[in-house]
């Protein structure tokens, strides 16, 4: 009977600390992340809405994820300083300026 108390304990502690693990890996990953960029999202030469990203090479990704118009087949696009041309990148990935 004490061996399953002791058991049940020892889990209940296991399962606690991967908990706060988890939680400090998804602020350490928050903080850690650039700022919050603008994305637009096109369909075609078609603007079918803005989506907010913390990386730029999720752009395509969360315009697909986030905009139900997209159908998978969004890519977007956002303004990188660096360039006079919007930055896009599409559904496979591939990064190229508009």
């Amino acid at each position: 009977m004490r061996s399953d108390t002791l058991q049940k304990r020892l889990l209940t502690l296991i399962g606690t600390f991967f908990l706060c693990v988890m939680v400090l890996l998804g602020l350490a990953s928050w903080t850690c992340a650039d700022e919050n960029m603008p994305v637009v999202c096109y369909k075609g030469n078609s603007r079918i809405g803005t989506v907010t990203v913390f990386d730029g090479r999720a752009a395509a990704a969360t315009c697909n994820i986030g905009l139900v118009d997209c159908k998978g087949a969004c890519m977007g696009c956002f303004h990188d300083f660096d360039y006079v041309d919007d930055v896009c990148v599409d559904v496979n990935g591939n990064v190229f300026l508009r």
